[in-house]
């Protein structure tokens, strides 16, 4: 509990969930969530939308400069760095065009990952690759613009 309190990023994943939670309040959940995404813009400079679908034992290592849209699929435990993007690629239009990431993956430092493209199981993306394909189960993307490379 005393843990809880002190540590900026279980701060951050609580006003997170504060912000997916009041969603379901009728007529006034839309003010309070783009009120609590204010507040961790604020105090964790970090832009995550309180829509995106992130489960709870998704683990932020470091909680800054994180940017994650409003229609991202995150799947559980995963790991996202600081400096990280998960977002749209084509501001022109409002399909959704947001990634989904699979189980167990883990995101590092600087990495953007842009577009409707789908991130397998148990996959690594590594430092400041930009991610504009689909990446299997099992592999690791590097590079810009990122490469797939087997995990064995």
């Amino acid at each position: 509990m005393i843990y809880s309190i002190f540590n900026h990023l279980e701060q951050m994943k609580l006003l997170l969930l504060l912000g997916q939670k009041s969603l379901k309040i009728p007529m006034v959940g839309n003010f309070f969530s783009v009120g609590f995404e204010y507040l961790i813009r604020i105090f964790f400079a970090s832009d995550i939308s309180c829509k995106a679908t992130i489960p709870r034992n998704v683990t932020f290592v470091h909680g800054h400069d994180i940017v994650i849209g409003s229609e991202v699929i995150i799947g559980n435990n995963c790991k996202i760095f600081n400096g990280v993007t998960l977002g749209n690629k084509d501001t022109e239009s409002g399909l959704n065009s947001h990634p989904t990431i699979g189980d167990n993956c883990v995101i590092s430092t600087g990495a953007k990952v842009m577009g409707n493209i789908r991130v397998g199981n148990n996959c690594i993306i590594g430092a400041n690759s930009v991610l504009f394909i689909d990446v299997p189960d099992n592999s690791i993307a590097v590079g810009v613009p990122a490469r797939i490379l087997r995990k064995d």
